[in-house]
């Protein structure tokens, strides 16, 4: 009987903690004010200053080969393009020419609150040959203001994880 109880008892601890860790999120702002997103477990967002002392982000998935983000503002975008038409043009002056680029999808992202945006999907090989995949955000933010939220790393941990990348893009808050 006792055994049993320790066992149960175990058993809820342990539940318990992974739930915790699961659900564990850091909220990283950016060094420059401009935004503020939301990091799952294991994403990590740090902060270096370059050669010319201006603020270097790195936001990773345990390493940078994992899964990296990049944020960038657009500031080529006209006016009255949505997301969908600023996607289709990054990916045809841009995204395509990664060594053999294979596209998977270009969807309609929604983010809440009536709000939307697109989400490029792609596989290519790294430099040194090696399969990587990538998946860019476009959130438009404001009337000429559009966000690109670039993931890219290794194709077998970075496909595993759009969940994650989900959820930091509908994150993305700007300042």
């Amino acid at each position: 009987m006792k055994r049993h109880f320790l066992f149960a008892f175990l058993f809820v601890v342990l539940t318990a903690a992974f739930a915790v860790e699961a659900s564990a999120q850091e909220v990283f702002e950016d060094p420059d004010g401009k935004y503020t997103v939301s990091l799952p477990a294991g994403w990590l967002g740090i902060v270096n200053k370059d050669g010319l002392g201006r603020n270097e982000v790195n936001i990773v998935y345990k390493v940078r080969e994992n899964g990296a983000l990049k944020v960038t503002r657009v500031e080529e975008a006209e006016g009255k393009m949505d997301a969908m038409e600023y996607a289709n043009k990054d990916e045809s002056e841009r995204i395509r020419f990664n060594p053999r680029y294979d596209k998977i999808s270009l969807e309609k992202f929604v983010i809440g609150a009536g709000k939307s945006g697109a989400l490029l999907s792609y596989d290519y090989f790294s430099t040194s040959g090696q399969p990587f995949t990538g998946r860019i955000y476009y959130l438009k933010t404001g009337e000429n203001t559009i966000y690109r939220l670039q993931f890219t790393g290794r194709k077998n941990i970075l496909s595993t994880l759009r969940s994650h990348t989900d959820a930091i893009a509908r994150s993305f808050k700007t300042k």
